[in-house]
């Protein structure tokens, strides 16, 4: 297996929308059934012991990935964040962000999350959904607006916008940015199509932009074998581990494998020799 190995725990696959392009069918249809914290730690353990090249990124995902704050357990995602920290990981929390229209949840979540990059000493990314599909414009202005205007959130927090090289993604990228404006945000194209966000007095972030893949799977118009997200794992150089909340193990999009009873080095061995055979 070439490049290295990145861990990413679906603790979900609730979701409180329903995307067309959502090829794992996350939706409010589903149950909770978030990943005990146990499992979550024993995950994050044993991925150290892996006989791989890791890299020390760890993603927390769903279904909507920040879910616990919804469902009245704000304790859920400060553990496995203290967990990561703990191990000198960097993480990142998956999110739709929609969760930002609501003021009382967006403040409580976002000050929950800095105060675990703080106690951590590590910036915490947020990768939110901005395309075509996600109707949730409103709450992710509402959330870059309050971050970029905290100073306390602001040394805290990433942000990073994730879409698909499309018109529309780029009309919603475009929709984004003006109701920026209206919050009296103002932005910048950089380099690499990043975006620099300022508050009046000057102070503000970068905003990493990933706006550049295709859409390969359409999801529920187009069911398949893809196990889970949208992204294409041909010619990468970073291979994806993900244990998900029903004990399953799935190695770059597209090789699972029970992992209940077994260790990660276990599973690993057991999917890099599936993926070799096919030739990956």
């Amino acid at each position: 297996m070439y490049g290295v190995v990145t861990l990413s725990l679906k603790i979900t696959n609730w979701c409180n929308l329903n995307c067309a392009h959502c090829c794992e069918c996350s939706g409010a249809h589903n149950p909770t059934n978030f990943m005990p914290l146990t499992r979550a730690e024993q995950y994050i353990g044993e991925f150290q012991d892996v006989p791989y090249h890791i890299m020390q990124h760890y993603t927390i995902s769903g279904g909507e990935g920040l879910a616990p704050y919804q469902f009245g357990n704000p304790d859920y995602i400060p553990t496995i964040l203290s967990c990561i920290y703990k191990i000198d990981g960097i993480p990142t929390i998956k999110t739709n962000g929609v969760w930002g229209e609501k003021y009382n949840m967006r403040a409580e979540t976002l000050k929950s999350l800095a105060k675990s990059a703080y106690l951590g000493n590590k910036l915490l990314t947020l990768d939110i959904s901005v395309d075509e599909f996600h109707n949730n414009l409103t709450g992710v202005a509402n959330i870059i607006a309050d971050v970029v205007q905290s100073d306390y959130l602001l040394p805290a927090i990433r942000i990073c916008l994730l879409g698909f090289n499309t018109a529309g993604t780029k009309l919603a990228m475009d929709n984004l940015r003006q109701k920026l404006e209206d919050r009296e945000i103002h932005s910048e194209t950089l380099q690499n199509n990043d975006w620099g966000v300022y508050r009046n007095d000057d102070k503000g972030m970068r905003v990493v932009v990933g706006a550049e893949h295709e859409v390969h799977n359409l999801g529920r118009a187009k069911q398949n074998n893809v196990y889970t997200a949208t992204g294409d794992p041909a010619g990468s150089y970073v291979n994806c581990l993900q244990v998900d909340n029903n004990n399953l193990a799935i190695l770059n999009y597209l090789y699972a494998e029970q992992i209940a009873g077994r260790n990660l080095t276990n599973v690993m061995n057991s999917l890099v020799m599936r993926m070799s055979q096919d030739g990956k």
